[in-house]
């Protein structure tokens, strides 16, 4: 009888590009397997994909139903970006919509598969709705800092089952997801001089779902450059 065992099982929303295709890259490289949800047709190397919303119900149970009973591994990194004018009642629905209510939905459907394999969770929120505001878009900033909120207690209630679930939280990402303010390689607002890669978000994605993070939940990782604390340090510095 072979005790080769099966490999590890992987949903991530927003696969086809930027963070989540690079997320859903970096898991088949290491061994997953990958089903993605995108609303756009491309093609995910060595995953499976399910186009549509994916704040749809019906969709993410398919999701799930593909990945079988047990799920390692959940990913929400499908979102809108912050857009004009901030006030704009439904450009705030949209956002609170695709960035909030779809992750916590993916969550809730997919939560007995996460249960039955201690599985975990990671939501990509951002410094922007935590640490800074946004001139663009109070619904973007006011639904990543709900995924914190979302992240801690669906934490506290799958502590007992072994169920983790985090937050990574971006700073100026190189993706076609927003169209950057500045150059990307000259960045005066990041300590590390420049945006960062969907690669380096997606390492430490990796990271929150693996083993070595086991005892990692209700967290939430900044991958930004140091930009989080830029303000700060200039402030002593010139005080």
């Amino acid at each position: 009888m072979s005790t080769e065992q099966a490999p590890r099982t992987a949903i991530v929303t927003g696969a086809a590009s930027g963070i989540g295709r690079a997320v859903c890259e970096r898991l088949v490289a290491d061994g997953w397997r990958v089903v993605g949800i995108d609303q756009a047709e491309a093609l995910v190397p060595g995953g499976e994909l399910l186009v549509g919303d994916a704040g749809d119900p019906a969709l993410l149970a398919r999701s799930v139903e593909a990945a079988g009973d047990r799920l390692d591994g959940l990913v929400c990194a499908a979102g809108v970006p912050p857009r004009r004018p901030w006030d704009d009642p439904g450009l705030w629905d949209e956002a609170i919509r695709v960035d909030l209510t779809a992750p916590f939905t993916a969550v809730r459907i997919a939560w007995p598969a996460l249960r039955a394999a201690r599985g975990s969770v990671v939501l990509v929120g951002s410094i922007v709705g935590t640490v800074e505001g946004s001139l663009r878009s109070a619904g973007y900033a006011a639904a990543k800092a709900g995924l914190e909120g979302l992240a801690r207690s669906a934490a506290l209630v799958g502590g007992p089952d072994g169920v983790r679930v985090n937050v990574v939280a971006p700073g100026p990402i190189e993706t076609p997801f927003d169209e950057p303010l500045l150059s990307p390689d000259a960045r005066a607002d990041v300590p590390l001089g420049r945006m960062g890669s969907a690669d380096e978000v997606a390492g430490a994605i990796a990271w929150l779902l693996g083993p070595d993070a086991s005892y990692v939940t209700g967290s939430v990782l900044r991958v930004d450059g140091g930009r989080s604390i830029l303000a700060a340090a200039e402030a002593l510095r010139k005080g």
